[in-house]
């Protein structure tokens, strides 16, 4: 899972459920009247509602899903997965890689994978995409000094990389040890440019070879060269510049202004079409409203062609309306992703048992699915979805019973000693009280109101929870360094497997996606054997043990895995997917007759 995003990774593996920033200016430059302009009939375009600003458009260093989804069309990976069917595809490569497991010599125990990339594949510039790029692009993720912490995980398994000497698009990459993951993770890295994002080729003196190897470590961050070159990769140029975010996809980015939209534009005598990859629309504009209700005003007035992840209640409506009908299709597949409420467990009074206990007593699931999501949504109880084959149907959800978290509570300990209405007790000379903040995200109206629920429940347990909302940004970056007790928060799922290192191992805590601090030596031993298992049997016992003690442990509060819910102009011929973010845009072509 985002799971990423995210992946997370990001999308292709984990990362956070895109979520909401701020945005004023839509909502006041349009009237409710159609703008045929802004819906581009005329030509082959597609705006897509966005909730939120992307963090960066840096792909290496990004976190936010929405920013994949935009990077997903101005880079491109060696590897895909197909949206429709969930198997692997070649996407930059020229094929699935040829993957061997070593027997002998420094790499005995690990595995090779030989890739060659597709001979017509050329960056802006006309030159072509090398085996120098992907080694480039694999440097960039394995250096400490740039902030890439959240994929480091899906990398850390690569030992050594070597160039065809007779095809410099062609390369073999070595890893140290067996990784379940190996080939779709090696192959599911956005690839860079080398001649964009290093012009002075710093990289180059150090081999992937050294970068890997965890000794180099501390000279690497004491490279005074290196920490230059990361401080530029890691700067705004890189993240947001026209001219300086380029990659090899069907699309340049022509312009973003922030809390307003984002501008894509097909560029001429793309290479991909020579290799028969499909990316129809002409130009692509992802447009940044804040506010459901203007999210709703505005697929009335057909100013937005895509809106996916639609307010339950207003998409329900909007199903309803004959003219909303007549040009809109509703799509609502089973999304691979889950919402959760997370705890810190390393605060003093939440590294209580009984606290995280009580609190998942307090949360009424089936209330949250039938009345906040209108049931367009199944219960999640595992960070492993229900559709995986190794997923734990034995866990059962702790369920909703307020005077089962009292008796637990009072067991520990737990009691209104000032009769406040607030639980409280004395540990190590400190008096604690159960008074919790629960941060969510502005914008997103479904978590505001659990928070409201777990406020309303918990009192009722003494327990007292404050609602804290946060623009998107500023609720990303204060969770990511634990910043808070409790908060409301959302992964998205790989299609093509699982590997929880990124959010449950203890080495995520800083820099990764661990947020709540869960993990031991037990759990990490246990997260790095499901990793290096390739017999599929015996690693979905391990997914089985991982599912139960987190379970056990309750570092997260699972609530439902939503379904998605689209909204796609009926001018377009457009399917609908289970992987988020719901659709391939690059597919979307424009009827003859709308």
């Amino acid at each position: 899972m985002l799971i990423i995003s995210l992946y997370m990774k990001k999308i292709s593996y984990f990362l956070v459920i895109l979520s909401a920033g701020a945005c004023t200016f839509f909502a006041a430059c349009h009237s409710d009247n159609k703008n045929t302009e802004s819906t581009a009939t005329t030509r082959n375009e597609v705006i897509i509602h966005e909730l939120a600003d992307a963090d960066k458009l840096n792909p290496i260093t990004s976190t936010s899903a929405n920013a994949t989804y935009i990077e997903s069309n101005i880079f491109m990976y060696l590897l895909d997965a197909d949206k429709k069917n969930l198997t692997i595809k070649p996407s930059l490569a020229k094929q699935r890689p040829i993957v061997k497991e070593i027997t002998d010599g420094p790499y005995a125990g690990g595995l090779s994978m030989e890739y060659e990339i597709r001979p017509e594949a050329t960056w802006d510039n006309g030159q072509p995409v090398l085996a120098s790029d992907v080694e480039f692009t694999y440097k960039c993720v394995l250096d400490p000094a740039i902030d890439n912490e959240h994929l480091r995980p899906y990398l850390d398994f690569l030992a050594d990389f070597k160039i065809d000497p007779s095809n410099p698009k062609k390369f073999t990459v070595f890893t140290n040890k067996k990784y379940y993951l190996a080939e779709f993770s090696s192959g599911n890295i956005f690839i860079m440019p080398e001649y964009i994002y290093d012009s002075k080729k710093v990289l180059r003196k150090y081999s992937l070879k050294d970068i890997a190897n965890p000794s180099m470590a501390d000279k690497l961050k004491n490279d005074q060269e290196n920490l230059a070159f990361a401080q530029e990769f890691n700067s705004q140029k890189f993240q947001r510049d026209k001219g300086a975010v380029v990659g090899c996809g069907p699309y340049a980015f022509e312009s973003w202004v922030t809390g307003q939209r984002v501008i894509l534009n097909k560029k001429k005598n793309w290479w991909g079409e020579k290799a028969g990859i499909k990316a129809l629309p002409e130009k692509i504009t992802y447009e940044i409203i804040n506010d459901w209700t203007a999210v709703s005003s505005s697929i009335r007035g057909e100013r937005i062609d895509l809106a996916y992840g639609i307010r339950p209640k207003d998409f329900l409506t909007l199903q309803k309306e004959e003219d909303v009908k007549k040009h809109y299709n509703f799509h609502t597949p089973q999304e691979m992703s889950y919402v959760y409420v997370g705890i810190n467990m390393r605060d003093k009074r939440l590294s209580d048992h009984a606290v995280r206990e009580a609190l998942a007593h307090c949360v009424d699931q089936g209330n949250i699915i039938k009345n906040l999501v209108y049931d367009l949504a199944a219960p999640s109880n595992s960070p492993i979805l229900p559709s995986k084959s190794y997923y734990n149907k034995s866990i059962k959800p702790y369920g909703y019973n307020i005077e089962q978290a009292k008796s637990i509570l009072e067991k520990a300990g737990w009691k209104d000693s000032d009769n406040d209405g607030i639980r409280d007790k004395m540990v190590n000379g400190q008096l604690l009280k159960l008074s919790f903040s629960i941060k969510y995200n502005s914008g997103n109206d479904t978590r505001e109101k659990i928070c409201q629920m777990m406020t309303e429940s918990c009192k009722k347990a003494g327990i007292e929870i404050i609602p804290t909302v946060k623009e998107w940004t500023v609720f990303l970056d204060e969770t990511k360094v634990h910043n808070f007790d409790l908060y409301v928060g959302g992964w998205v799922s790989e299609a093509i497997g699982d590997d929880p290192k990124q959010i449950w191992h203890t080495a995520s805590y800083n820099g990764g996606s661990n947020y709540v601090g869960f993990g031991n030596e037990k759990t990490d031993a246990l997260i790095e054997s499901l990793r290096a298992e390739l017999d599929d049997s015996k690693r979905a016992a391990y997914f089985m043990e991982f599912q139960q003690i987190v379970h056990d442990e309750i570092p997260y509060i699972f609530l439902y895995s939503p379904k998605n819910r689209l909204a796609i102009h009926s001018r377009f011929e457009a399917e609908a997917y289970s992987a988020r973010p719901g659709f391939n845009v690059w597919d979307f072509k424009q009827k003859a007759n709308p």
